[in-house]
């Protein structure tokens, strides 16, 4: 494509209120684009009603709020917003899709970036952004004749509607090969995490206070960051902890059953005098808490089958990465893409229960020298998933696609 044309753009993402991880991927994708056509494009970021988020409320999220939230500056980038009717039926749900779908015709490139989404790309460029792969129709239809028939077609078009399809990890990676069968056009560009300028000095030991940090959305669907269970294994532990605070940092939706997950997370908090809960937190003060904190908590995937449910685990994980730039050594759970970013007892400690994550990180309270060492060298691994390396693999993609 001549890059002198205003290019249009579209990026399939409704769950954008949720001002997390995946925003923050799609945010700095979205500035990658503006850079790539030098500002001769415009991008549009599709959102719809789901559940009970309504896209047409006062406080809905901007691209000021993305912006703040993710220190970016998105120029030629805006929310379209569509309404859609809740569906009642499977019926009403594929006419809902095939709104989606054909919106998709009025532009140059398609991005789709919705979570487990099916939708087919009818742009000219098509490309998925793989943050988990969807089942294929097959296995989730019946399977009388008819179905079998039906559900291989769908698959069909479904898959062979994009150009390219991007993984954000090995992880994921693995499972749409398991899903879907390799495919030359398939890719693994991990999500970007800091400009390789902003991590030098990010570990200043100096500032290290008696701090362990959790960050993540508030959620109970999907892959649930497992907060509650995190304060319990804290608040269980007090004897462990008490020389520390637990501090959690994470968006919440207006949906109801995310707000009382979070009350549910405070309510057990308020038990003890040293964890601390902060919602919607601002950009600089999560970096601020990044800084101070020695040992960094993650436990998506907990009590949950992983050959069973792969979907609810951690696929790449933003945030354990981040802490680790700034020398917050991981304890995390030994599920998902954790296990790609911590080398356990090197890097950090990967646990499969409570009684693992609290030793680990009593081996760390207990053993300055130890984790100062896995300090330095956490810091020294998460220089591996930069902006920079994010910016120049996709490059390669979109000059390889010619758009």
């Amino acid at each position: 494509m001549n890059k002198k044309k205003i290019r249009k753009v579209l990026i399939l993402n409704p769950y954008i209120p949720t001002l997390g991880g995946g925003e923050k991927h799609m945010g700095y994708l979205c500035q990658f684009i503006e850079e790539y056509y030098n500002y001769k494009v415009d991008i549009d970021i599709l959102v719809h009603n789901y559940n009970e988020v309504d896209i047409n409320d006062e406080d809905y999220v901007t691209i000021e709020d993305v912006n703040r939230q993710f220190g970016l500056n998105l120029k030629k980038t805006k929310i379209r917003k569509m309404d859609l009717v809740m569906p009642k039926n499977k019926l009403e749900s594929f006419k809902n899709k095939k709104m989606v779908e054909d919106i998709t015709k009025e532009y140059d490139l398609f991005i789709n970036f919705m979570f487990l989404s099916k939708h087919i790309g009818k742009a000219k460029v098509n490309m998925y952004q793989c943050m988990f792969p969807p089942h294929r129709y097959i296995n989730e239809m019946n399977h009388s004749l008819a179905d079998k028939v039906v559900s291989r077609y769908m698959d069909f078009r479904f898959f062979n509607s994009y150009d390219s399809i991007v993984s954000n990890s090995k992880y994921t990676n693995h499972w749409l090969a398991q899903y879907w069968k390799p495919h030359r056009k398939e890719k693994v560009i991990y999500p970007p995490v800091f400009n390789e300028a902003d991590i030098v000095g990010r570990y200043d030991e100096s500032k290290k206070e008696n701090i362990i940090i959790s960050v993540g959305r508030f959620f109970v669907a999907a892959h649930s960051k497992k907060q509650l269970e995190m304060v319990e294994f804290f608040v269980n532990h007090q004897e462990v902890f008490k020389t520390y605070q637990y501090h959690l940092v994470g968006a919440v939706s207006n949906l109801p059953a995310d707000m009382e997950y979070l009350d549910k997370i405070k309510k057990l908090a308020a038990t003890v005098d040293n964890v601390f809960i902060h919602e919607n937190c601002e950009y600089s003060k999560l970096m601020e808490l990044y800084g101070k904190a020695k040992i960094f908590w993650h436990g998506t995937g907990y009590g949950i089958d992983e050959s069973v449910e792969p979907e609810k685990m951690e696929h790449f994980g933003i945030t354990t990465v981040e802490a680790m730039s700034f020398g917050a050594v991981p304890v995390v759970i030994n599920k998902g893409g954790q296990k790609e970013t911590v080398e356990n007892g090197k890097n950090g400690f990967r646990w499969d229960n409570e009684k693992e994550c609290v030793e680990n990180t009593k081996k760390l309270i207990d053993d300055d020298e130890l984790r100062r060492k896995m300090a330095v060298l956490s810091a020294k691994r998460s220089k591996e998933y930069s902006i920079e390396h994010f910016y120049k693999r996709h490059r390669e993609v979109f000059n390889e696609l010619q758009i």
